[in-house]
């Protein structure tokens, strides 16, 4: 278990639990929706679990495509909202 855990790992579930506890603590969701669509997609992207092949040597899986795709989306999404937070921020009268 402790082979998986590289550095986009590591920094994905960083990114992940800081979404949850802004969603819960503070009720920002759209501030939520980016931490943890950033920290799922390293986390799809980066994530490999090993198996034991037919010599009964342990070995590691390629990532499957899909969930390339769909980390690479979930990171691009992390930006577009960025930018809506971005544009949202600008957008509020001055206090």
């Amino acid at each position: 278990m402790m082979k998986n855990l590289n550095l986009p790992v590591m920094i994905g579930i960083l990114f992940s639990v800081i979404g949850l506890v802004t969603l819960f603590l503070v009720g920002q969701a759209l501030t939520a929706a980016i931490w943890l669509s950033f920290g799922n997609g390293l986390l799809l992207t980066s994530l490999r679990f090993t198996r034991v092949n037919e010599f009964g040597e342990a070995e590691q899986q390629p990532v499957p495509k899909a969930r390339v795709y769909a980390g690479i989306f979930l990171i691009v999404l992390a930006g577009i909202l960025l930018l809506l937070q971005i544009i949202q921020d600008l957008q509020q009268p001055a206090a």
